[in-house]
């Protein structure tokens, strides 16, 4: 039967007396109209739970669920209604209450496994494989399964007690358990840098660490084959071991201290220089007469060819010259102490006192001035001195000069003009100039008469050479080529 034809049984015997009642009454009196409807809203209200939908049959013409006033049948129809509702009714309760046990919910402890459950053994142990939740047990979820798991944290962390596979922490699993382990490499190799005891590698364990340690007897005595360090006894360790032939040790390779490398003692001829106690140590090389390193570790004076800075006026009886290295000890040969010569003149450059050039003349010359007497060498011709430089130029700081290797004052020219004696020929900044390499004097004497000093140009201030007590604006004139146009002046040295 349709739900839209049903009517409980209270409501149709409520309609039938309504009918009955009624039947007399215009069709327009909404007064009786309205209560009957509303006792039959009330019971059918009332009557809901417990009864359930019919369809009236064996109706003649009239439906049950309209209350037609009327009708003349309606206590009739009414009667019938009332009768099959009646049986109809208690069969749907039946009906009703099979459909309400088919859908009730799933309970969990119950021991019947229905609807969402997993399980369900109808206890609240979580230690079986069956949760208090219905659902099967498993690492993770924070309860120990008896038999199954040693422990069960409800986490992934593997460096607390309980790993992340429900077992217990432990060394040697490759995980480092916080608090209680150093190191965990998940094995038993003790020659790596985690022992078996999850404690960190370390020198005197008794086990030898690959690529760190050469050995590891697990004692601190340190003199024995293997020191505290963890190394091999060897040189350099810094424990003299006598049955290895070591006289010191160290610990250190450098041979400039009182022991070697090879754990010897330093000494004079093993090739390495000893701070503080000797100058030098060519080992086997080392040599008397040749240096540059004497049998005793002292230097010899001259290195080779290099006087180390030394000067004939840094050795004793010497005021200058040339010193010189023969083999290991100074050449002197062209050392010299001679008594400087009397100056009072024009002051000129300096050419150094080591070298031995004294001045011996210098005067100033100015235009068709008589400067420059005949005899302007006279001072320079001390026994003392072998050699001249004969310098002329607008001042000290602009000047030529040439180097003469004889004393031509004291020793005269021997040819006109004497060739080849002119053994330098510089400028202030020591620049190269040239000349023909000549003197010439009248008499072969320049201490007499006029003189020509690089050539024999005549009068000329760009000529390169010089002129003296000639025919010329200037007494000293050319200057060797500068072309002075000014006064000027004339210097004269000499040295042994």
């Amino acid at each position: 039967m349709s739900r839209s034809s049903t009517i409980s049984l209270p409501v149709l015997l409520l309609t039938s007396l309504a009918a009955a009642a009624c039947s007399g009454d215009d069709a327009g009196d909404d007064g009786g109209s309205a209560s009957a409807t509303t006792e039959a809203s009330t019971s059918s209200t009332s009557g809901a739970s417990a009864a359930t939908t019919t369809t009236t049959t064996g109706s003649t013409g009239s439906d049950a669920t309209t209350s037609d006033a009327t009708s003349s049948d309606a206590t009739s129809s009414d009667a019938t209604t009332s009768s099959t509702e009646t049986t109809e009714t208690t069969g749907s309760s039946e009906s009703a209450a099979s459909v309400t046990d088919t859908d009730a919910a799933p309970v969990c402890g119950d021991g019947i496994a229905e609807g969402n459950e997993a399980c369900d053994d109808g206890n609240t142990d979580n230690t079986d494989g069956c949760l208090d939740n219905c659902q099967p047990a498993s690492c993770g979820d924070g309860f120990v399964q008896e038999g199954v798991e040693a422990c069960d944290d409800g986490n992934k962390d593997n460096t607390d007690g309980c790993l992340d596979t429900c077992a217990l922490n432990t060394c040697g699993d490759g995980f480092v358990a916080a608090g209680v382990e150093l190191c965990d490499d998940g094995n038993q190799d003790n020659t790596d840098g985690c022992l078996d005891t999850c404690q960190p590698a370390s020198c005197g364990d008794g086990y030898v660490w690959g690529g760190v340690e050469s050995c590891d007897d697990g004692n601190d005595v340190d003199d024995d084959a293997c020191s505290n360090a963890c190394a091999a006894g060897s040189c350099g360790d810094g424990v003299v071991q006598a049955a290895l032939g070591e006289a010191c040790d160290d610990a250190n390779k450098d041979n400039t201290d009182g022991c070697l490398g090879t754990c010897q003692l330093a000494s004079c001829g093993d090739g390495y220089v000893q701070e503080g106690v000797e100058a030098c140590d060519d080992g086997g090389m080392n040599n008397d007469n040749t240096g540059p390193c004497k049998t005793d570790c002292t230097l010899c004076p001259c290195q080779g060819d290099d006087l180390m800075g030394m000067t004939c006026a840094d050795l004793d009886g010497f005021a200058c010259g040339a010193l010189a290295c023969a083999g290991c000890e100074y050449d002197t040969s062209a050392c010299a102490n001679p008594t400087p010569p009397s100056f009072d003149g024009e002051l000129g450059p300096d050419f150094g006192a080591d070298e031995c050039w004294f001045q011996c003349a210098g005067y100033f010359d100015a235009k068709n001035s008589e400067d420059i007497p005949l005899a302007w060498g006279d001072a320079c011709k001390g026994v003392d001195y072998d050699r001249l430089r004969v310098a002329c130029g607008a001042g000290v700081d602009s000047y030529r000069y040439i180097t003469v290797d004889k004393n031509v004052f004291r020793d005269l020219l021997n040819a006109y003009p004497e060739v080849g004696l002119i053994s330098e020929s510089k400028d202030q900044d020591g620049v190269d100039f040239s000349t023909s390499n000549q003197i010439y004097a009248e008499g072969n004497n320049p201490n007499t008469g006029r003189s020509w000093w690089g050539n024999g140009n005549g009068c000329g201030e760009n000529n390169s050479n010089l002129t003296v007590n000639n025919v010329c604006t200037y007494e000293a004139s050319n200057c060797f080529g500068q072309g002075i146009s000014g006064d000027r002046f004339l210097w004269v040295y000499v040295a042994p």
